[in-house]
Order: C-alpha cells, then structure tokens, then sequence
C-alpha cells in the first residue's frame, strides 16, 4: 500500500479503501508488441542474408547494421520503460474521505487532483466488450459539483465493486438532513 503520511491533506484518521491502476491485461498488447519489435532486427538479418549473402561480408555495411540495430534497441527499450512508467505511476486512491487522481504525464511530469467524498455527485462503471467482461475491468466515471467535474478511472480492475463502494463512502460523508415533522 501507500503511505498516506506523504500526500498533502491527510487527516489523521483517513484510511485508504483503494488503491488502484490500471489492470495488468492492458499491458499485455503492449509486451507483445515489444517481443515483436525485438524480433524484428533480427529478421531483417536473416532476410538480409538469405537474399543477398555477401552484404554483410562488407565490414561498413555490417558496421552500419549494428549501430542502426543498437539504435532501434535503445528506441524500443525506451518506448517500453515510458508506457510502463505511465501505467505503474497512474494511481487512483480512495480513501474514507476523499478520492485521489495521479495521472503520469510522460516521463517527468505528474498531475494530481482530489475530490472530497462528499462532493460525490454520481459514480457510473462501465465494461465494454468480451476481454473486459472476461477479466473484470473497465472505467469509472466519478462526477462532482467541484472545479474537476469529472474524474476518470481508466481499465481499472473489478469496477462495478469499485464504483458501489465510492458511493457508500459519499454517502457516510455526506452531513445527514433533519427531518421537519
């Protein structure tokens, strides 16, 4: 979990209920992606050499396949360490107070908004299509009367729970109304 203590405006008492990012399937076409791309150079080569087979014979030619290879892996590996970073580092936190949004803009860049759970308008889960039905992941849409209108939780995991809870914890935030008889 999170230490609270480190993020501006903890209450003493303020527990955290959720900490979430985004589900570990959206990843997944990413890594893909990636094996496929570090693939790909040397495939290059084999056809490279199954075509013509005296072109890497030549030393500046296989000099200049290496430093263009070296290249593309560096490219690939920094590709890949900012999508990581931007999925690890978006955070959503709920506490019994608040909800807290920490979104990662690039590599040296961070948002972060909060919203107060009594504000809480209205919360709305969705889950579109046959993968997240199958791994139970999908948006929540938190709508407020604040300055942010609207917070979105992006492919978070289990959102229907998510989203049922949030609205139980505005409700125990909200100050009760007396009751004229």
């Amino acid at each position: 979990m999170i230490n609270l203590s480190r993020i501006l405006n903890t209450a003493d008492n303020e527990r955290t209920i959720f900490f979430l990012r985004r589900h570990w399937f959206t990843v997944l076409p990413l890594l893909v992606g990636f094996v496929f791309a570090i693939l790909l150079p040397f495939a290059v080569y084999f056809a490279v050499q199954y075509r013509t087979p005296d072109f890497f014979s030549d030393s500046t030619n296989f000099t200049l396949f290496v430093l263009g290879t070296s290249i593309f892996f560096l490219y690939a590996w920094l590709f890949l360490f900012q999508n990581f970073i931007d999925w690890y580092l978006d955070i959503w936190i709920v506490t019994d107070h608040r909800v807290i949004n920490i979104e990662q803009n690039g590599l040296f860049g961070r948002t972060m908004s909060e919203l107060m759970l009594y504000n809480v308008q209205d919360v709305t889960s969705q889950i579109d299509g046959f993968v997240h039905t199958i791994f139970d992941y999908g948006h929540i849409e938190i709508q407020s009367a604040g300055e942010k209108e609207r917070f979105i939780f992006d492919n978070i995991p289990h959102p229907n729970h998510v989203a049922k809870r949030i609205l139980e914890l505005a409700a125990a935030q909200r100050p009760s109304v007396p009751t004229n008889v």
